[in-house]
């Protein structure tokens, strides 16, 4: 195998988790009430973390991307660092859920849709490396 289908490979994985990170995303952002809010929060903040431990993973796509495009080892560091913030903040959001008042509800419902936001700018920066890295043939 070449590293142009590992990163070819690990690309189509990327898509296809994103795809089920933004369902959540979108049911997170359309939950009536705070009880049903922190539920789906507890399958996002599962399902983040096991999305970006296999992207971090050995053998990954971040490892994946820093062999093919060195160049590229400072900007992953920073999706890495993204990451651990994403995950915080989700995990944060649930424990605030679980414990919330009903009026707690709108203010995480805001905070879901800054959420939401900082997943696309994050996957953006993603998917342009992977495409530059399968562009230059890497």
């Amino acid at each position: 195998m070449t590293v142009t289908t590992t990163v070819a490979h690990a690309n189509e994985e990327l898509r296809e988790d994103h795809r089920r990170l933004h369902a959540l995303v979108d049911r997170l952002r359309a939950e009536g009430d705070t009880g049903a809010l922190a539920a789906v929060l507890e399958q996002l903040h599962a399902a983040l973390t096991a999305h970006f431990n296999a992207e971090e993973k050995p053998g990954g796509l971040y490892d994946a991307l820093g062999v093919c495009v060195p160049e590229f080892r400072r900007e992953l560091s920073g999706l890495v660092d993204d990451h651990y913030r994403i995950a915080a903040a989700v995990r944060d959001m649930r424990d605030r859920a679980r414990h919330a008042l009903g009026s707690a509800h709108d203010s995480l419902l805001g905070e879901a849709a800054q959420l939401a936001q900082l997943l696309a700018e994050h996957e953006k920066r993603e998917h342009a490396m992977v495409d530059a890295a399968i562009g230059r043939g890497a």
